[in-house]
């Protein structure tokens, strides 16, 4: 958006800055009242109508709740965004958050970037100091036809930038250096990773090209998907041979996210836990 107006919070597609920026800067909802059922039955309609609406807001965009697996994944990321602190002339760990579907690795590494997000504009204020707008997280979901071509347009197309329909592989990725670099950008995060397909040449080029962003650009790759070991990328790659692959890997901290066990006391104690949550929530 252009205009200056605030995205709608069910309107955002976190490709994009401006609505990255909505999402990591908007006050968080504001539960509903609770009311009782001879309030709800007193409501006019119209009343009722907003009530009912808010309510399903709420429920529908509750949390992240902090559970311990929430805890343990951002401690171990803040300490390594934290370490990356070393100055342009050397390369920076990545990290790899690699679990099964279903256990909130999106949900809970979008928490930590619009934590990390606030944090650098409450540090270092929203402009640079050349006066360009400080986006201190890129956040790029990856498709199963990615390419280095492909990778780098997203990336334009995140901070709008004019050039992002017309150029070559290299001319995008000048762009994307320049914009990285003008808003000093430090975290970018790639959703959706085990959607390339690795063994064939479009994943070959962008394990490449997170190499080349890991030697040249001054951030943190955030990487999140699922089965990323079984793909290659933190062994020796598909085949044995590949050796893009497995320099990526070594580059790379692997994280989990731990699901929810009951055949432990420790495991039972936490789910009662979330769901004494639960029970809370429900106005």
């Amino acid at each position: 958006m252009n205009d200056g107006s605030v995205p709608h919070p069910g309107s955002l597609a976190l490709s994009r800055k401006e609505d990255f920026k909505a999402f990591a800067e908007s006050p968080r909802r504001s539960r509903p009242d609770l009311l009782t059922r001879k309030q709800l039955k007193s409501l006019p309609t119209q009343a009722r109508a907003d009530y009912d609406r808010q309510r399903r807001q709420w429920h529908a965009n509750i949390g992240p709740v902090k559970t311990p697996q929430l805890t343990e994944i951002h401690e171990d990321l803040w300490d390594i965004v934290d370490s990356n602190e070393q100055d342009g002339d050397k390369a920076k760990g990545a990290v790899a958050v690699d679990a099964f579907p279903g256990l909130g690795k999106t949900t809970s590494v979008l928490a930590f970037a619009r934590d990390f997000h606030q944090r650098e504009i409450e540090e270092s204020g929203a402009f640079t100091s050349q006066g360009h707008e400080r986006i201190p997280v890129c956040r790029v979901g990856l498709t199963g036809n990615t390419g280095m071509k492909d990778f780098n347009r997203a990336m334009l197309e995140f901070f709008g930038h004019p050039g992002q329909m017309r150029g070559t592989t290299a001319q995008f990725g000048r762009r994307v250096l320049d914009c990285v670099l003008s808003c000093d950008v430090r975290l970018v995060v790639l959703d959706d990773l085990h959607f390339l397909k690795w063994g064939q040449k479009s994943g070959i080029e962008v394990s490449n090209h997170l190499k080349w962003i890991a030697n040249e650009f001054p951030v943190t790759l955030l990487m999140v998907g699922v089965e990323l070991a079984k793909k290659g990328l933190f062994g020796e790659g598909t085949n044995g041979r590949d050796t893009a692959l497995a320099q990526t890997g070594r580059r790379t901290t692997r994280l989990g996210l731990r699901p929810f066990t009951i055949d432990t006391e420790a495991g039972r104690r936490e789910w009662r836990q979330i769901e004494l949550y639960r029970d809370l929530w429900s106005p």
